[in-house]
């Protein structure tokens, strides 16, 4: 048991998993005799046997005759004696649009149209109590709640397509499941030949009542206009089928009514239909909130539908909820509220634009709107912000920001709003951290809420955070609302589009921020550490299954995909972009797109505008950087006066030889003596040459003074090597460069050193400019990646305290000149830039900053209502008061969290509580997350995790954890937002011996036998990193802590 410890309930757990419980209490209990014992065990069993024979002797005599069950009156194509007719006891199709059906009201014979129904999966595994009239009725049948991360075969069913669905609807908390009756008007897919069944998607749900009609329209008939069929679930419940007849072939534009009943689950794993509570605080009452998360695939967790982005359809949704609940929205205004039953109002919503079912949306809760439509007055469209009472005050920021972001995009797009309201709602636990429903986008707190209060002002990052978050979901109004990608293979798309158009749009809002220079480090950063990797994928990639499609919501798909669309703009040009944009969205309003419908609009204005070459179009060039996986480095060589130029795939570990990836490259580039004045491609790298020759680049043959520098503005996606002689005099006239290069100088320098393309003395070298570079901040911004790779890898070896001397040594000028106290005026970039230097500066032990760090949060705790440190210094004073702090900081920081009501000071506090070097209070805080009291919500379950997982002395614990209880966290988080696959995910950041990958090994083949292939496939995925990063220590490890000797050497660096 050596290395164990004790978690809450008293447990001692060891590093294998192995639990033993002890107690330390006296003895307690009475003593019994044993004739005592021997006569109190015979009474027992007499009476056992006596209550066996009356209940059977009262049964036998009373038993009445039942009906079978609706399955056993299911239809059977192995029984044809059985049929009967579909129409038999059906009720009118008037009723079962918008009234609740019988079904619901009292349990009735089934149609022997009706299918055999899957039990659905009940969370709670305390058996439901028999419900009053019109709720929930009771569900006999339960599964094994247990949630394996079964991979679906997506399978794309063509023949029909959905028109219209009328949904009614009554969510149920107390019972976990939701009643329904849903008609679908669909029709024939005129495309399609062939004659196929009506194929629905569905996921733990149940179906009953089945029927269809002809449509009325169709028919012109006064009476309804039955149809014979046969249904039946799909493989693994999956799907729904309806065969119709086949004689009905012969008509090719028929048009059907589907209706039916079902029943849904209301989930606690933010997927679906899913609930989630919060405390009010005047009454200290629980209060339950209904919330909705449809993307990517979970719409048919909710009802039967064509879960398909394709498959777009208008849709006329009521709500029925409890009279206790004060509001229901949806995407759509409500058109008419009633009472339908004692006790419950239904609330029935106008009628959506055509749309896919990932961006339908409501909720029923107790919240409260800001009152900010009040102030709109006719101003279309009308926005409220939803949130708690207590964060009313906390959403001005928010408004202000979509008031300013709305007519920049109307403006660029050339088309309004199309949504006559758009409601904004801070949900209390959220999945994603935004979600574009389309005119009720939901937000997870911190994405939405703004302190105003000086105490729990929010950081500038966090600021801009939120502003950028908002203008994102906005531009979803346009790409992929008004115009949706066909299929999740260009999911890209839209998400590109969105990420694009908000830093466009906070740039126009916030010119100060200077938000398109942060762009060129942050969205490289997040995208090239992951494309990097040999399991990297294409950015579109042909998507199959259920894991493909979550996968896929990835930095790839966000970050490449902003990155692919900013070197689109550069290469055609500002003017041929936008209005290539505005004519595909005039063109697929309503409908879906695919990338090739782009390429052919760039094309043609970028040839009507003169900045595309004639014969250049934008599919050839895109091609490359679409279907395969990766980026490449350009290689860049001095000839004369001329540059030579050779392209490969950069790779981590190291360069591999026999991958032959090539690109379409676009080339820009300046010299001291030739500055372009625009990012305009002046030369191509295509895939078929094995280098580019640029003639005259230099006006002498011997230039080795002159700079030459390629990627103007970092507008391209790839990184680029540079000979000695240029590495050399880009060194010396460092200062003259413009930032954005500078910036873009250090980033890759860092990069091809850890791929072995350059030797570690050129990106200290430039390290060394911060020493200098006091006020740079996004040359600060720039190391910090690279940084963080070296401090991960070092940290438990013996060059980390050579590194630590010498980044201190760095890191004291900018620190000295900064330190730990923020005037009130400094601007957004300032305010920001002083955190990085002070993170760098505690993170390297300086000191200065960690004893000032301690005092500070110190005298926090002296008052704990009075929080001294300021918004934007919370983040490194907390983290380091807790690692060179005890138990006491701990403990404050834990009740601080549990007491605050801002989201972004709680996400402060839950990562700095993983700072702890505290081995129990580690344990405890992994417990924790697992802990549904612990007021840890699931949307953070992840980030708590990784603030472990990052800690030097936690990252073991943090493994120990995951291993021991991997069934009850992925029970606990379920499979809708790769929670556990992020956790793996940061636990590879120490990971660099052999015994590291023999740990994985052995935790992928216990999620084997558990049946949890996503994890599974997120270890296979992890175990690549850290493949890498043991690479790295066996090739790296030792040059590097040469070239760190040599310069604490030279520069007689105080180690200490």
């Amino acid at each position: 048991m050596e290395g164990g410890y004790v978690n809450e309930g008293g447990q001692l757990k060891t590093k294998n998993g192995q639990k033993y419980i002890f107690n330390n209490g006296p003895p307690s209990g009475v003593y019994v005799s044993r004739a005592c014992l021997i006569i109190s065990a015979f009474i027992m069993v007499a009476a056992l046997i006596s209550s066996v024979l009356i209940t059977y002797f009262l049964t036998s005599q009373g038993l009445p005759i039942t009906e079978p069950p609706p399955s056993a009156q299911a239809q059977s194509k192995d029984h044809p004696e059985h049929q009967t007719d579909s129409r038999a006891n059906a009720t009118p199709l008037v009723s079962a649009k918008f009234d609740i059906p019988d079904w619901l009201k009292t349990k009735k014979e089934a149609t022997t149209s009706s299918p055999e129904l899957p039990p659905v999966i009940v969370q709670n595994e305390d058996k439901l109590t028999a419900p009053p009239v019109g709720d929930i009725p009771v569900i006999e049948e339960t599964l094994d709640t247990s949630i394996k991360s079964t991979d679906r075969l997506l399978q794309l069913y063509e023949g029909w397509r959905p028109l219209h669905y009328r949904i009614v609807i009554e969510p149920n908390v107390e019972s976990s499941a939701s009643n329904g009756s849903l008609v679908i008007e669909i029709a024939r897919d005129p495309k399609v030949t062939s004659w196929e069944p009506i194929v629905l998607d569905v996921y733990n749900v149940s179906i009953s009542n089945v029927r269809v009609i002809r449509s009325p329209a169709e028919s012109n008939a006064t009476e309804e206009v039955e149809l014979d069929f046969d249904s039946d679930y799909g493989d693994n419940n999956a799907t729904f089928v309806i065969k119709l007849a086949k004689e009905l072939s012969t008509e090719s534009n028929l048009r059907l009514m589907l209706s039916l009943d079902f029943v849904s689950q209301v989930t606690d794993t933010l997927q679906g239909i899913y609930k989630t509570s919060y405390v009010n605080p005047g009454n200290k009452q629980l209060q339950w909130v209904i919330s909705t998360q449809f993307s990517p695939i979970d719409a048919r967790r909710a009802f039967p539908c064509f879960d398909r982005p394709d498959m777009k359809a208008n849709f006329t949704l009521s709500i029925i909820r409890d009279i206790k609940t004060s509001m229901a929205l949806s995407n759509m205004p409500i058109s008419h509220s009633s009472s339908h039953r004692p006790g419950y109002i239904r609330d029935d919503f106008m009628t959506t634009p055509k749309m896919p079912t990932y961006l339908l949306a409501f909720i029923v809760s107790n919240m409260v709107d800001s009152r900010f439509a009040l102030l709109d007055g006719d101003i279309v469209p009308r926005v409220e912000i939803w949130t708690r009472p207590t964060f009313v005050d906390m959403t001005h920021y928010a408004y202000k920001m979509v008031r300013q972001f709305l007519p920049y995009y109307e403006e660029y797009f050339g088309i309004k709003n199309k949504l006559p309201k758009i409601d904004l709602v801070s949900v209390p636990d959220f999945g994603f951290g935004a979600m574009e429903n389309w005119g009720l986008i939901t937000f997870r707190d911190s994405a939405l809420l703004v302190p105003e209060d000086q105490e729990l002002a929010s950081s500038s990052e966090h600021m801009q955070y939120v502003a950028q978050i908002i203008a994102h979901e906005l531009a979803h109004n346009w790409f992929g609302n008004l115009v949706t990608p066909k299929w999740w293979d260009d999911l890209w798309l839209k998400e590109g589009f969105a990420c694009y158009m908000s830093y466009k749009a906070l740039n126009q809002v916030h010119p100060e921020f200077q938000i398109m220079d942060t762009f060129t480090v942050l969205e490289f950063k997040e995208s090239m550490q992951h494309d990097a990797a040999n399991t990297s994928h294409a950015i579109s990639f042909d998507v199959k299954t259920s894991n493909d499609v979550r996968r896929i919501f990835d930095p790839i798909s966000y970050s490449k995909g902003t990155i692919l669309l900013r070197m689109l703009n550069s290469i055609v040009g500002d003017e041929a972009f936008r209005s290539a944009t505005q004519d595909l969205l005039q063109s697929f309003s309503y409908e879906n797109m695919n990338r090739n419908d782009l390429w052919a609009f760039l094309t043609r204005h970028g040839h009507e505008k003169g900045t595309l070459s004639k014969d250049l179009n934008v599919k050839q060039i895109m091609d490359s950087w679409i279907a395969q996986p990766g980026y490449p480095v350009v290689h860049v060589e001095r000839a004369g006066a001329d540059l030579v130029l050779r392209q490969e795939r950069y790779l981590l570990p190291a360069r591999n030889p026999l991958d032959h990836s090539r690109w379409f490259i676009p080339i820009t580039y300046e010299t001291d003596e030739l500055h372009k004045g625009d990012n305009i491609p002046t030369h191509w790298m295509t895939q078929d040459l094995d280098q580019l020759v640029i003639k005259d680049v230099f006006t002498k043959k011997i230039n080795n003074d002159n700079v030459v520098y390629l990627n103007l503005n970092r507008e391209s996606y790839y990184r680029v090597n540079y000979d000695m002689a240029s590495w050399l005099a880009l060194k010396k006239k460092f200062s003259t460069l413009p930032r954005i290069t500078r910036a873009q100088l250090l980033d890759d320098a860092l990069h091809l050193s850890q791929a072995e393309y350059l030797p570690y003395d050129i990106p200290l070298t430039f390290l060394m400019e911060l020493f200098t570079s006091v006020d740079d901040e996004l040359l600060w911004s720039a190391a910090k990646p690279g940084l963080n790779y070296l401090i991960y890898n070092l940290k438990r070896e013996p060059a980390y305290e050579t590194f630590r001397a010498f980044m201190k040594f760095i890191v004291r000028p900018a620190f000295d000149h900064y330190g730990l106290n923020e005037p009130d005026n400094e601007s957004h970039l300032q305010l920001k830039h002083r955190a990085l230097v002070a993170n760098f500066a505690c993170k390297f032990n300086y000191d200065r900053c960690t004893q000032v760090a301690q005092m500070k949060f110190r005298e926090w705790m002296r008052d704990a209502k009075k929080n001294p440190i300021k918004p934007n210094l919370k983040s490194v004073i907390y983290c380091t008061a807790l690692a060179e702090g005890s138990y006491q900081e701990w403990y404050f920081a834990y009740k601080q969290y549990k007491r605050t009501n801002s989201a972004s000071e709680k996400e402060e506090i839950l990562t700095s509580l993983g700072c702890t070097t505290k081995p129990w209070l580690l344990s405890k805080y992994l417990n924790l997350t697992i802990n549904s009291t612990s007021g840890i919500l699931k949307q953070d379950g992840a980030l708590a995790f990784r603030a472990v997982a990052s800690n030097a002395i936690g990252y073991e614990m943090a493994f120990d954890f995951l291993q021991s209880n991997i069934k009850e966290i992925a029970d606990y988080y379920g499979d809708g937002f790769s929670t556990i696959s992020e956790m793996i995910k940061s636990l590879t950041i120490y990971m660099n011996k052999d015994y590291h990958k023999q740990q994985l090994q052995a935790l992928a083949a216990n999620c084997r036998k558990l049946g949890l292939k996503a994890v599974e496939m997120a270890i296979g995925m992890a175990m690549e990193q850290v493949n890498d990063n043991i690479y790295w220590r066996t090739h790296s490890y030792d040059s590097l802590k040469g070239f760190l000797e040599g310069i604490v050497s030279e520069f007689q660096i105080n180690i200490f």
